[in-house]
């Protein structure tokens, strides 16, 4: 049985490259993204391209309806859609708030909502959420992006447990630094948004250290390649993280005392 998978965020970054490695594998991908122009390219490696922006949840589920209902079933949803805002906890507008929660919290919920009735229908399936090692870890100019990451790693915690018995796996997969597009939308409020002087100087720092790591970082693979084995094994496991930086700052965040890691945090932002 061909197996159907829907992907959002699906025309770059993490979704492009999963779909293209499950399309391979004989698998009939929809690849949905707001992007329009970007997402009808996926048709050229064999996917069939959604142009959807998840914050409309209607629209949401009316997507995921037609899928159900052309192909009978899905098998997996990979609610991977969302971006990054950094920026201090009051400098980032209360509309700016809204709207990343708009899309990392209540986008990957329209898709949940949608996919489920289905799965536990047909008593099968698996949802991937992508989360992020700051759903662990909250720093300086991470809050609210920090805050939508620790409100998925909850709900999926709990998701997991509620459907593994009707045969549904529920995985998080959490990138650490990456070079995708991600980071220039991240980045922009750190760089044009700032209001409050009083900031500069953690600010700056944090700009430095942390765009030092995305400079630095890998691309994509390591973590598509955590999204295929969460996508494919035969019992996967509930959390994926994906390179070093992301094992390394949980180690650091669970077993260091507050007041350590906020000198620490400190000392880099001031280096």
């Amino acid at each position: 049985m061909t197996q159907v998978g829907f992907i959002t965020g699906g025309a770059s970054g993490f979704g492009l490259e999963l779909s293209k490695k499950l399309v391979s594998r004989g698998w009939i991908i929809y690849a949905a993204d707001k992007d329009s122009k970007a997402v009808a390219l996926t048709k050229e490696f064999g996917a069939v391209p959604v142009t959807l922006d998840v914050t409309d949840a209607k629209k949401t589920k009316a997507a995921i309806d037609k899928v159900i209902k052309k192909e009978g079933r899905i098998d997996l949803l990979v609610a991977n859609a969302g971006f990054g805002n950094f920026s201090t906890v009051e400098e980032m507008t209360s509309e700016q708030v809204q709207q990343i929660f708009a899309a990392n919290v209540f986008g990957v919920e329209a898709c949940i909502r949608a996919a489920l009735p289905q799965m536990r229908k047909q008593r099968s399936g698996r949802i991937l959420i992508t989360t992020s090692v700051v759903a662990h870890v909250s720093l300086a100019g991470l809050g609210w992006y920090a805050a939508t990451k620790h409100s998925m790693k909850a709900v999926a915690n709990a998701l997991r447990q509620e459907v593994r018995e009707l045969g549904i796996f529920v995985s998080t997969i959490e990138p650490g630094t990456s070079k995708t597009g991600f980071g220039a939308v991240a980045f922009g409020l750190l760089e044009d948004g700032r209001s409050v002087s009083e900031y500069d100087t953690v600010m700056r720092g944090v700009n430095k250290w942390l765009g030092g790591m995305y400079r630095i970082s890998p691309g994509p693979e390591k973590v598509v390649n955590k999204m295929l084995k969460a996508a494919t094994s035969p019992k996967p496991r509930g959390h994926y993280p994906a390179s070093w930086d992301v094992r390394a700052l949980k180690v650091v965040f669970y077993l260091m005392p507050r007041r350590w890691l906020d000198a620490f945090i400190l000392w880099l932002a001031k280096r």
